[in-house]
């Protein structure tokens, strides 16, 4: 018992240096690129209703729910900290926490698998989508997928508070994506269909399909929705929220025919997987003929393994476009091969989080306009989940080259990510590029290029000039959501994310919302002639005056 104890520790204390180690790394990572668009979006669409716009009703960007749940931590940070000076490092590195918490809370309730549990829980640390970090409706819906997923795979007995922290974990899924709902309506189903089996031959079901469980969770799950209701009627009204609505779904790539999107999916995994998807089905095909099984299990699981290494060394290493991401792919398809050739197989494992995170990554295609680069970062759970399915099926052979070959894997893998998370830069230049440190405004303490050092000292001046006050609407024509966070003025647009002076929602935005037009237009980066076009025609009518700054042109009515 007491060798039982102290090797428990010794396990522990390498998951808290490792853990420890990949923070300090990732920590310092965290001061280099200037993301101008995506990771600054996230936190303006918060600042907009952290100054007092109503979500659902002043906006209109359909990925605006994840808010909510970052709504009370910008106020924490901003309770401690009067300015947005410096807010893009702060949320960073919130995320990172994030990040730290949730591969603890993995570790700590996987602990039925021994020490590799280790190693789903730190590659959850170690990917991020896009290396964006950023508490963003990307990476939350990842974590709270995740941490669902672990918990009801990983208990023996799902008790009533499991329940309810499960359902928690579910509202905050699918308030980064609406579409994990899909998740839970299926698990509903499958408990109420389990529990209706069980009543008629007598047995009582496992805890993680009855429907007990499930009821539990939607009480948790309850218990958000409450809050998020009382959250987003104390500004407006149903029939304010019911005048936006068709405007806030309205997507050309979401609505797109359902057999489109789903073929797309296989598609798309065919094409940048090719070798792999064949070797795993003619593996499957084989297993399934050898009922004799002439073939060692081994070998079905080798094959599988060798397939996937080349294209976690290719995108973890050698592909220019998002590697991070592409990469998390490939170690699902040994994991499948892994359960299949397993004599003692594990169900809960793999039904309770390998298959859900399989149906997450589909969900996540429909949700996306971003094809295989969100579908690849969806990947991660399955993964997870993958190694520990593959070193279950290790355990059952004495094959010591196959748990070489297996060691070489997850090396290959967390090498790939680390190098990926370190040096791969979304949105700027190369790492040893970014050498011009930013000292003031939202990206205080960033270093990035000096091309782009100038560009945002000279918006930032611009905005000084103008000098914005709260009373004060600003719009800014183009994509540079910074620019909201460096002023105190108002948002006057239906989102912070991009917005082209030939976008047909801005119009109607200030038909139903006249209330929200602007004293200040900016157009980040256009040249003079955008003064002819029919946005520009449409304000100077109502009275602006028109005038060329450093970095943009200008129309106020002030």
């Amino acid at each position: 018992m007491m060798e039982k104890t102290g090797r428990q520790r010794y396990i522990i204390w390498i998951f808290a240096g490792l853990l420890v180690l990949g923070f300090l790394v990732f920590g310092w990572r965290q001061f280099f690129g200037f993301n101008k668009n995506d990771e600054i979006f996230y936190i303006s669409t918060v600042y907009r209703f952290f100054q007092g716009d109503a979500m659902l009703i002043d906006e209109w960007n359909n990925g605006q729910l994840f808010a909510f749940i970052t709504y009370p931590l910008f106020m924490l940070v901003r309770l401690f900290h009067n300015s947005n000076d410096g807010i893009v490092l702060i949320f960073r590195f919130l995320y990172l926490f994030f990040q730290a918490a949730v591969a603890t809370y993995c570790f700590v309730w996987l602990k039925r698998f021994g020490w590799i549990r280790i190693f789903p829980a730190l590659f959850y640390f170690v990917t991020t989508p896009y290396n964006i970090n950023a508490l963003s409706y990307n990476t939350l819906v990842l974590g709270f997928v995740l941490l669902t997923l672990v918990t009801v795979a990983s208990a023996d007995e799902i008790k009533t508070r499991d329940a309810v922290l499960c359902g928690v974990f579910i509202a905050g899924a699918v308030l980064s994506n609406p579409y994990a709902v899909i998740l839970f309506v299926l698990y509903g189903c499958i408990c109420a269909g389990c529990s209706l089996y069980g009543k008629r031959t007598g047995r009582k079901p496992d805890s993680a399909l009855s429907f007990r469980t499930f009821f539990f969770m939607g009480v948790g799950a309850f218990i958000i929705f409450v809050l998020f209701v009382a959250f987003v009627f104390s500004r407006g009204t149903l029939q304010e929220i019911l005048e936006g609505f068709s405007y806030i779904v309205m997507d050309s790539e979401r609505q797109k025919d359902f057999w489109e999107k789903l073929s797309k999916y296989f598609i798309r995994i065919h094409r940048y997987y090719k070798i792999e998807v064949y070797v795993t089905g003619i593996l499957l095909l084989l297993r399934l003929a050898d009922r004799k099984r002439k073939i060692p299990d081994p070998a079905y699981l080798a094959v599988s393994v060798i397939s996937a290494i080349p294209y976690i060394i290719y995108y973890g290493f050698f592909w220019e476009m998002v590697g991070i991401n592409y990469m998390l792919i490939p170690l699902s398809f040994p994991g499948l091969t892994a359960y299949v050739v397993s004599t003692d197989k594990d169900r809960r494992l793999f039904y309770g989080w390998y298959v859900p995170g399989v149906i997450y990554t589909l969900a996540a295609h429909f949700a996306t306009n971003t094809g295989i680069y969100t579908v690849s970062a969806a990947y991660m759970i399955a993964g997870a989940a993958s190694m520990l399915l593959i070193w279950k099926a290790v355990k059952e052979h004495s094959a010591v080259w196959l748990r070489i070959l297996v060691c070489i894997l997850l090396v290959v893998q967390f090498a790939g990510c680390i190098w990926q998370r370190i040096f791969y830069v979304w949105g700027d230049e190369h790492l040893p590029e970014l050498n011009v440190r930013l000292e003031t405004g939202p990206m205080e303490g960033i270093y990035t290029t000096e091309e782009n050092a100038g560009l945002y000292g000279d918006v930032l001046q611009d905005m000084d000039d103008l000098e914005l006050t709260s009373q004060d609407k600003l719009f800014v024509v183009g994509i540079a959501p910074w620019m909201y966070l460096y002023t105190d003025a108002e948002c006057a647009s239906h989102s912070t994310w991009e917005t082209l002076e030939t976008d047909p929602l801005i119009r109607i935005y200030y038909e139903l919302h006249p209330e929200k037009l602007p004293t200040v237009v900016y157009y980040y980066r256009y040249e003079e002639d955008v003064l002819d076009t029919d946005l520009a025609y449409y304000f100077k009518d109502m009275g602006y005056e028109a005038s060329v700054m450093r970095r943009g042109v200008v129309l106020q009515r002030r």
